[in-house]
């Protein structure tokens, strides 16, 4: 049988959630990630390696003088 209707997003956003405040809450998911992620070397990398991404682009939006 096929499925005429999509199934609903598993989570989605606020529509006015800011660009700096996504990437803030992404990292937070990254970090509970981390501390949950002892299944697999490789997952454990590839948060990491995302998290490190996330945290940089929001060093970029408010550098040190």
């Amino acid at each position: 049988m096929v499925k005429v209707t999509p199934d609903p997003p598993f989570f989605t956003t606020h529509p006015d959630l800011s660009f700096e405040d996504a990437l803030a809450h992404a990292s937070d998911l990254l970090r509970c990630a981390k501390e949950l992620s002892e299944t697999s070397p490789a997952v454990l990398h590839l948060v990491e390696m995302a998290k490190v991404m996330v945290d940089r682009s929001l060093d970029c939006l408010h550098p040190n003088p």
